[in-house]
């Protein structure tokens, strides 16, 4: 009997403890802050330039956008002040107007400056979530030089700034340019599933930027992926990104409506030289690639490799789908016979 409340006590301890763990892992809450001047050179009278930290902090209940950026510059050993309105006016002995009557320090939440001040963005009022990325940055003309763009209605994303990732998507998807003015893409993973995480940066960061899988539901809060990541998707789902859809807070609202823009990223399981889409590559696979090759065309006179399958057809992966893909895709199947 000792023994057996011996093993309950000490497996009852161990899952206390186990409970403590688990309890401090949730409770383990983070956001990114980086602050950052890269319009104010020092050559012309800046006390620093460049990225000045880039930390992740905790987030606890009571905190605002504010509060964490606050925290961040202080907790690293920077000086800040706060002028009479509420918001920082100086980080590091970098304030605003130094560098002329139009300088000054803005925040930016995801890629989108908000609407309203910083400190109205708070944990308990769901503006600041874990996971967020807050950018503290210097703008020597009111927030143009950093994407600020008041009276602009440009709602597409970055060309220069896009990117997305995830552990399973084939290489040949990156290849793929992308154009603003472009809205239809697909990304080929090598599994059946994957994680996406996207980096969509509006040319216009008055604009927000919204994600969503497989429905477009722009008016339906909390229906989005936050800051676009940690997208799950499998073979077939279909990702949309948003950007300054009327119905979302915009800092030029008062300049009028903007048409928004909505971006989609089809998900395709690549399963190299699949050309008849039957899950599998078989010799019917060549035979469709060889009638491409001779110039033969479908039945309503389309073209057998297009932009949807020229992925799945450039079996080499080397960007161009020609005699040496059939070769391959042959000399692969051969191997399986054997």
């Amino acid at each position: 009997m000792k023994k057996i409340l011996s093993i309950i006590t000490t497996v009852s301890l161990l899952l206390t403890a186990a409970a403590t763990l688990n309890a401090g892992a949730e409770e383990k809450k983070t956001v990114r802050v980086t602050v950052q001047n890269e319009r104010f050179a020092v050559s012309d009278g800046a006390p620093w330039e460049g990225k000045l930290l880039d930390v992740e902090v905790a987030l606890g209940e009571d905190d605002s956008i504010e509060s964490v950026i606050e925290r961040a510059v202080s907790e690293n050993g920077f000086a800040f002040t706060v002028s009479e309105y509420g918001y920082i006016s100086s980080v590091n002995g970098l304030s605003e107007y130094a560098a002329n009557g139009s300088g000054g320090w803005m925040a930016a939440l995801n890629n989108w400056f908000t609407s309203d001040g910083t400190s109205a963005y708070t944990v308990k009022n769901g503006g600041l979530q874990a996971g967020d990325e807050i950018v503290m940055q210097y703008t020597c003309s009111w927030g143009a030089d950093v994407g600020s763009l008041y009276g602009d209605f440009t709602t597409t994303l970055s060309a220069d700034d896009f990117g997305f990732s995830g552990a399973h998507v084939a290489d040949c998807t990156y290849r793929q340019l992308f154009s603003p003015a472009a809205t239809d893409y697909t990304i080929y993973i090598t599994s059946d599933a994957d994680v996406l995480d996207f980096n969509a940066v509006p040319v216009n960061k008055n604009y927000q930027v919204r994600a969503y899988k497989n429905n477009y539901q722009p008016a339906v809060e909390g229906a989005d992926f936050r800051g676009c990541k940690n997208i799950p998707v499998e073979n077939g789902d279909t990702v949309y990104i948003g950007v300054g859809n009327p119905a979302w807070p915009s800092m030029n609202s008062w300049a009028g409506t903007a048409e928004e823009t909505v971006y989609r990223f089809a998900v395709k399981k690549l399963i190299a030289g699949d050309l008849n889409d039957n899950g599998m590559l078989d010799v019917d696979d060549v035979t469709v690639l060889q009638r491409h090759l001779a110039e033969f065309t479908n039945a309503d006179g389309s073209e057998i490799v297009n932009d949807e399958n020229f992925m799945t057809a450039d079996f080499d992966g080397n960007g161009v789908v020609d005699i040496a893909d059939a070769t391959k895709m042959q000399t692969v199947l051969a191997e399986f016979d054997v």
